[in-house]
């Protein structure tokens, strides 16, 4: 009779082992598919963090790029000029203008094209060799170099000028941009962990699941051992007619 009893133990144990064994199964494939649609929710929301970052060092490049092309400008605006260019050049407002030197210039600049040990270079050489030594341009010259020193400290002051606001207006950028990316993350962190919240309680409900039947199986797997093993003493036990 208690062979019997523990036959039909051994019995009923193989058939919730392997029960146990297939919810296993099932659970695992359950795990599996959690497991994979929580990765690609967190894919999902790295490719959106990667397009807010590439959006932001855009915005930014934007800005040096406009920056650069602005400093450009200002050095194209902003040029020095020397004494002789004052006395060279005509129109604009220029007071220092001299037409006898310019005219004097430009034939040494042309008998220059004739070569310097022509006869044209060396006569209009000495034409403003002897025009340069004159009181009147000494007085000139001194007056255009002035000039163009006070022009060219207003520049470097007009230059200093642009590159600071410049420099200012591109940092604030360069912070406004961090702040909204700063924020732009935290609400995506947010809406991601929103997202997540459902699978997240769903995956640990999945790992309670497991880790319960894990231990039933192993019992029932340990209870089955047991009785399997009670069974085969019993077998070994029992009288043999005919030996």
């Amino acid at each position: 009779m208690a062979y019997l009893l523990l036959l039909h133990q051994k019995m009923s144990l193989k058939r919730k082992v392997n029960k146990l064994t297939l919810e296993q199964t099932s659970i695992g494939t359950k795990k599996d598919r959690i497991t994979k649609r929580i990765e690609s929710v967190q894919k999902a929301y790295a490719r959106k963090q990667s397009k807010l970052q590439a959006q932001a060092k855009q915005m930014t490049s934007y800005t040096n790029s406009i920056m650069n092309q602005q400093m450009m400008y200002m050095q194209q605006a902003y040029q020095n000029v020397d004494a002789n260019t004052l006395l060279l050049t005509e129109g604009n407002g220029n007071t220092l203008y001299n037409k006898e030197y310019a005219k004097l210039y430009s034939d040494l600049t042309e008998a220059q094209k004739q070569g310097m040990d022509s006869e044209a270079y060396k006569k209009a050489y000495e034409a403003m060799q002897e025009f340069q030594k004159s009181d009147k341009f000494k007085e000139s010259y001194q007056q255009a170099q002035a000039q163009a020193m006070a022009y060219n400290n207003n520049v470097a002051f007009q230059k200093q000028m642009q590159q600071q606001m410049m420099s200012s207006f591109t940092t604030n950028v360069s912070d406004q941009v961090s702040i909204w990316l700063e924020c732009q993350t935290q609400a995506l962190e947010d809406e991601e962990q929103l997202a997540l919240a459902p699978l997240n309680e769903e995956d640990t409900l999945i790992d309670i699941e497991q880790a319960s039947n894990e231990a039933q199986l192993s019992y029932a797997q340990s209870r089955l051992e047991s009785i399997e093993s009670a069974l085969e003493s019993r077998a070994q036990e029992a009288p043999k007619f005919g030996a």
